[in-house]
């Protein structure tokens, strides 16, 4: 940073020069050569400490870092933001189709993956459902309208609790 300091005070001190030299020289024809001898004097004056090796710009390294771990976690976000963003959509478009032929979920989940190439794979819907007695007809519509090989979960009031009971005999 001194550096930088002692270039721009090189150049405010050859600024004052050449507007006093310009008013004390004797004639039109030697401007040019003033203006010249005063330039190679402010290049070598901002050159030198470059050739020299003596400019050291730490801060913009960390700053540098700094900023590309800010990007990299924010890619990150985006990147999960996209896919519940693509998990909720499907499962909105699920519950459409569910409630068009009379069949209501409590709720859908919707599980995915994206691939390098930027294919969407659909892993497994859960559908949960107050009663049992559509539960057939609700999974004959999801795999309907998505591949055959999706794997679709439907949980009603009763699987839930016995889930519960289990998942708590099991921590027992």
């Amino acid at each position: 940073m001194e550096i930088f300091r002692k270039i721009a005070g090189t150049a405010c001190f050859l600024g004052i020069v050449i507007t006093i030299f310009s008013s004390l020289y004797p004639s039109e024809k030697f401007a040019k050569q003033m203006k010249i001898i005063f330039s190679l004097i402010f290049i070598l004056s901002v050159v030198k400490p470059f050739l020299a090796g003596r400019i050291d710009i730490p801060e913009i390294n960390g700053t540098v870092a700094a900023s590309t771990e800010k990007y990299e976690a924010m890619n990150e976000e985006a990147y999960y933001y996209f896919i519940s963003s693509v998990e909720s959509n499907i499962s909105a478009s699920l519950e459409t189709a569910l409630n068009e032929i009379g069949i209501y979920p409590v709720k859908i989940e919707t599980s995915i993956n994206i691939s390098d190439s930027g294919g969407i794979s659909i892993n497994e819907v859960r559908l949960f459902l107050e009663n049992e007695d559509k539960a057939d007809e609700a999974r004959e519509c999801i795999l309907g309208i998505l591949a055959s090989d999706v794997n679709v979960k439907i949980f009603t009031d009763s699987s839930m609790q016995s889930e519960q009971k289990f998942s708590e005999e099991e921590s027992e």
